[in-house]
C-alpha cells in the first residue's frame, strides 16, 4: 500500500509542477497535505482474541464465532478467514484450525485456536406406529417391552432406543391407563425425560377357525350346528356365542346356502367367516345293538339278528332288515368278532361289532356227569352205561365236544392247565394217582370210585393232588 502512495505522489507531482509550472505553489501546498496524509496511514494489524470456541454437532463452522478486535476498523470491515480443511463438524473431537484476520490497510494477524465439535442436543422421544394421540394405545396382554411402542433417536448416537429407561415397568395384564415416565441419555450425557400415558385395552377380535374349510357339506336331517365346521378362541373371553347368519334347511337335499359366522367379544371385537354349504346325505344308517358284548356256551347256536335293536337311516328309514353280519364259529372257544354292516342308498356304510365270548361251560359238564349217577363201576368200560374212573371223565368231557386221554395218568399230562386245589372251578377234573372225578363245587366231585360201587357224588377234595383244565 506503501508503494502504491508514492507512485501516485510521483504521478501527481510530474503533472502539476513538471508541465504545469505557473501552478507550483498551489500544487507544492497539495503534496504536502498528501505527505501528511500518508504519514498518518494505519500501520497496526487486528488482534485475534478468541483461542478457544465450540460448534454443536453438525453445524457449519461460521469465522463469525471467533472474536477479532481492530484498532481503526470494526468487527465487519475486518477479513477473517480460517483453514478448516481438517476440521470435520461430524465427528466430536478437538481440532487446531488456523485463522487468519486482514483489516483493510492489509495489516494482518495469523492464530491457531482450538475448535472443539461438542454435542448439547438430547435424544428425542417418539411414539411408534399409529400412536399419535395422547394416549399410546396397549393390547392387553401384549409386550410389555417399551421399545415396542417408543423409540429413542439421538443426532448423534442414532438409535439410543435400548437405553431408555423408566421408573415401572408396563404391566399389560391390566387393563386400563399406566402413566410411565421415561427417560434417556446419550453418550455426551445429555438426558430426555417425558411422561408416556398407557391405555391397555382388548383390542383383538376373537380368532376363527375353519375345520375343514370354507366349502361344507351338511347331513341331511340333521342339525346345523357351527361347532361342527368352526372353532372359535379369544384372548380374553372364553365360550363366545357368535352370531350365524342365514339358516340352512336341511330337509332340502342338495340345497345350497352362504353362511356367514360373526364372532364378537366383550369389547365389541369382531372377526367372522364365510361358510359355503350343500346339503348332501353323507352317513350311513344308524345301527343299535342290544349290546356290544356276550358270552354263550361252547357248540352253542347263536341268534346273531337277536341282537340288533334297530337300524335307521337319516333318508331311507327303516334298514332293519337289510343289515347283514358274519357268521361265528362256537365249536371252538375264545372271544369271535361280528361285524353289522349298513349301506344305504347313497352309498353310505356304516359298521358295528359284537363281541361274542365262546366259554367252556364247567355247569354243563358237571350236569353230564350227574345225568349218569348210579350207573356201576366196570374197570376198563368208557360208558355210556358203566365206567371206571378215567373212563367216565373221558365220556363225559367228549360229549361236551373236548377229548381228553384215556387213563388218568395221560388226562394229566395232556391238560392245559394244572391247578391246586384252592383254584378249582366248576368242571374241572380232580387227580390224585390212580383215580379222576369232576369237581361239582362246595367241596363235593362226581365220580366212578371202584369195583362195586356206581357213579356218584362224594365229599372231600383233599383227597387229591390237583386239578386239571383243558381250557
Amino acid at each position: 500500500m506503501k508503494t502504491d502512495i508514492q507512485t501516485k505522489l510521483k504521478t501527481l507531482f510530474d503533472e502539476k509542477i513538471k508541465n504545469r509550472k505557473a501552478m507550483f505553489i498551489p500544487i507544492a501546498g497539495v503534496a504536502a497535505f498528501m505527505l501528511v496524509g500518508y504519514a498518518g496511514v494505519d500501520h497496526e494489524k487486528p488482534e485475534i482474541v478468541s483461542s478457544h470456541i465450540q460448534i454443536p454437532y453438525g453445524e457449519k463452522f461460521d469465522t463469525d464465532a471467533i472474536d477479532v478486535v481492530d484498532n481503526h476498523d470494526s468487527r465487519s470491515e475486518l477479513l477473517v478467514e480460517a483453514d478448516d480443511d481438517s476440521l470435520d463438524v461430524k465427528q466430536l473431537g478437538t481440532y487446531q484450525v488456523e485463522v487468519r484476520a486482514t483489516d483493510q490497510f492489509n495489516n494482518t494477524d495469523v492464530k491457531t485456536i482450538q475448535v472443539d465439535v461438542v454435542d448439547e442436543e438430547a435424544p428425542k422421544l417418539k411414539m411408534l406406529g399409529a400412536n399419535d394421540g395422547y394416549y399410546i394405545e396397549v393390547p392387553v396382554y401384549g409386550s410389555q417391552d417399551l421399545s415396542s411402542y417408543i423409540k429413542a433417536v439421538d443426532n448423534v448416537d442414532g438409535d439410543v432406543t435400548p437405553f431408555i429407561e423408566s421408573d415401572k415397568q408396563l404391566d399389560t395384564s391390566k387393563q386400563g391407563t399406566q402413566t410411565i415416565n421415561v427417560s434417556v441419555s446419550d453418550n455426551s450425557g445429555n438426558t430426555t425425560e417425558e411422561a408416556f400415558k398407557f391405555f391397555i385395552a382388548d383390542m383383538q377380535a376373537p380368532e376363527i377357525t375353519l375345520k375343514s374349510g370354507s366349502d361344507i357339506t351338511v347331513d341331511y336331517g340333521s342339525e346345523f350346528k357351527w361347532q361342527d365346521y368352526v372353532s372359535i378362541s379369544d384372548n380374553l373371553d372364553t365360550n363366545i356365542e357368535p352370531k350365524v347368519e342365514e339358516t340352512i334347511d336341511t330337509k332340502q337335499l342338495n340345497q345350497q346356502k352362504e353362511m356367514t359366522i360373526i364372532a364378537t367379544d366383550g369389547a365389541g371385537n369382531s372377526s367372522k367367516v364365510t361358510l359355503n354349504a350343500t346339503v348332501k346325505d353323507i352317513t350311513g344308517p344308524n345301527i343299535v345293538l342290544s349290546t356290544n358284548k356276550v358270552s354263550v356256551d361252547k357248540g352253542s347256536n347263536v341268534d346273531l339278528k337277536s341282537y340288533i335293536a334297530s337300524a335307521v337311516d337319516n333318508l331311507d328309514g327303516d334298514m332293519k332288515d337289510k343289515i347283514s353280519f358274519n357268521t361265528i364259529d362256537t365249536s371252538t372257544t375264545g372271544v369271535k368278532t361280528v361285524t353289522y354292516t349298513g349301506v344305504d342308498s347313497a352309498g353310505n356304510k356304516s359298521e358295528v361289532q359284537l363281541q361274542v365270548e365262546v366259554t367252556f361251560s364247567g355247569e354243563r359238564i358237571v350236569n353230564t356227569g350227574l345225568s349218569k349217577t348210579g350207573c356201576p363201576y366196570v374197570w376198563g368200560s368208557t360208558g355210556p352205561n358203566s365206567f371206571d374212573c378215567s373212563g367216565f371223565t373221558q365220556w363225559v368231557y367228549r360229549q361236551n365236544g373236548i377229548y381228553i386221554p384215556r387213563t388218568s395218568s395221560e388226562q394229566k399230562a395232556a391238560a392245559k392247565k394244572v391247578v391246586s386245589l384252592s383254584e378249582l372251578e366248576v368242571g374241572d377234573i380232580l387227580w390224585r394217582s390212580g383215580h379222576v372225578g369232576i369237581y361239582i363245587g362246595n367241596g363235593q366231585y362226581v365220580h366212578a370210585p371202584h369195583t362195586g360201587d356206581v357213579v356218584k357224588v362224594s365229599s372231600g377234595v383233599g383227597k387229591f393232588t390237583c386239578g386239571l383244565r383243558y381250557q
